[in-house]
């Protein structure tokens, strides 16, 4: 099952922790640049990189673990190599070949790429592959959430680069699932902290909470491809987001993840940087769910009046200090399937009052549960009070501290309304993580489970975009008009680099990005 902190933190949870001064814990990747900060530079070897990223307490060199903290993430990305990797939403098949489904998606084959070794020399087959996906189930990874469908007893390798994944259930989309971190390592590691990997670069040295050094290895299988141009890659841990920034303007690294939204502004004249976004189906989604199955969202007259009374243009000038951009109510904006021909939810007071009213519910108080676990849940809850009073709600906060905010899941999900921050991961992943019956996160609660499980069904059993585009349409149209999600700004995660720093990039997860064709002039 996928952790309770890995659903909030895209990829994998990465519960890395509070950036302190109000930046967002993640970084940008650099695929997206403010125009006036575009760069364009031509690789080459040689260099040293330092690279600054959230690091925590609990943070291990085992590829298993790595999901659980960002800058451990950001390091399994360069020692072990992936089946694939998302780019705008879709797979790009890196270890793995190809990956098809059978005519109902109840069984895929994954065709192993040829001539890839690990960094002791063997070379990687089918069996690799199998015992990876094995363990990253088995030992509950984050990431291994996304494929516990897979039937691990009847999964075999047919050939020595074939493998085949029966499933339990019908997965239109079991592809994206497969290109979502599965780091590959031998079969019959025992001791995962020291596994070899295929990726770019060994781990040559590394002091937990303080850093790990990196070289690039001999007979990298991809090297025709881009990277690794480094002679030395070094990924230091640091907690403060204002440290970040500090160190990275006094030269102290090259590269920083997980800045304030501010410094958008305060280093735009600052020629010696470039402030780097990520792509907007990146950005993370800002939201103020509501639990289906608890009154008064028990009745959607009330579940409607909320979300007409939430002045959005509002909130992204305040809370995104106007970098981000308008939410409605669906998550996964920006992405493949994303339908953006639904109508965008209105503000309007007025209307939210006289459903209110229908409802029998006016002078309605509510309670807001929220944290300032991520950047932007609790200022917007405190935006959202006085617009609430104007349609006649009374809401008070009930702030709890960062710590405490995912310690007990029971609370988390018998709340009826509270904020969130979702952290993108592909859509249809996100939307069976949230909603209905069997989703391990279901903070709108399920009380509509008998109306979204059917649509969900049809969803998992799509195939080919056709299907799968008028599936997904169909299900987003309820979620917009029925489902519990008052999603009312995205908000874009910020990272900086020297002028000298290039190729960072995201590569489906701009909490960890890829350094893998990383350089320096």
């Amino acid at each position: 099952m996928i952790t309770r902190r890995a659903v909030l933190r895209g990829v994998t949870g990465a519960a890395v922790g509070i950036a302190a001064g109000g930046a967002l814990a993640a970084c940008g990747g650099g695929d997206e640049e403010p125009a006036a900060a575009k760069a364009s530079a031509t690789p080459r070897k040689g260099g040293k990189l330092r690279a600054a990223f959230i690091g925590g307490s609990a943070e291990s060199t085992d590829p298993t673990l790595a999901a659980n903290v960002g800058v451990d993430y950001v390091r399994a990305r360069l020692v072990w190599d992936t089946l694939g990797e998302l780019d705008g939403g879709k797979p790009v098949w890196r270890l793995a070949e190809s990956v098809e489904p059978n005519a109902d998606a109840t069984r895929w084959t994954v065709r192993i790429r040829k001539g890839v070794t690990f960094s002791d020399g063997r070379p990687l087959t089918a069996d690799d592959v199998l015992f990876s996906l094995r363990t990253l189930v088995q030992k509950r990874s984050p990431q291994g959430g996304f494929i516990t469908h897979l039937d691990l007893k009847k999964a075999r390798a047919k050939d020595a680069r074939t493998v085949e994944l029966p499933l339990t259930m019908a997965d239109g989309f079991f592809d994206l699932a497969l290109a979502h971190s599965m780091f590959v390592f031998p079969d019959g590691t025992k001791n995962f902290a020291k596994a070899p990997g295929s990726g770019p670069y060994v781990l040559k040295k590394w002091q937990a909470g303080r850093s790990s050094v990196l070289a690039p290895r001999e007979g990298y299988w991809d090297a025709a491809g881009g990277g690794p141009y480094l002679d030395e890659l070094e990924l230091i841990s640091v907690t403060d987001a204002a440290a970040r920034l500090s160190g990275l303007k006094a030269g102290q690294f090259e590269y920083a993840c997980g800045l304030a939204l501010t410094a958008v502004r305060t280093e735009r004249g600052n020629d010696a940087l470039r402030i780097e976004l990520p792509p907007k189906d990146l950005w993370v989604d800002l939201s103020l769910p509501m639990n289906l199955g608890l009154k008064p969202f028990t009745d959607e007259r009330v579940v409607r009046a909320v979300k007409l009374a939430l002045d959005r243009e509002s909130l992204v000038r305040t809370v995104t200090l106007g970098q981000g951009e308008v939410g409605n109510d669906l998550v996964g904006a920006h992405q493949p399937y994303f339908d953006d021909g639904i109508a965008q939810t209105a503000y309007d007071p007025e209307r939210a009052r006289k459903l209110l009213a229908e409802a029998g519910a006016g002078g309605l108080s509510l309670r807001i549960r929220t944290s300032n676990y991520d950047y932007g849940t609790e200022e917007s809850a405190t935006a959202i009070v006085p617009m609430l009073a104007k349609a006649g709600i009374r809401a008070t906060l009930d702030k709890v501290p960062a710590a405490d905010y995912y310690s007990d899941f029971k609370t988390i999900l018998s709340t009826p309304v509270q904020t969130a921050a979702y952290h993108p991961n592909p859509l249809p992943l996100m939307i069976r993580t949230y909603y209905g019956s069997a989703a391990p996160f279901p903070i709108t609660g399920t009380g509509d489970a008998a109306k979204v499980d059917p649509l969900i069904a049809a969803m998992n059993r799509a195939t080919g975009d056709k299907q799968r585009a008028a599936r997904m349409a169909d299900l987003q149209e309820y979620l917009h008009d029925q489902g519990g999600e008052a999603l009312f700004a995205r908000v874009p995660t910020v990272s900086g680099a020297a002028a000298k720093a290039h190729g960072i990039k995201a590569r489906g997860y701009a909490d960890y990005p890829s350094l893998r064709d990383a350089f320096v002039e």
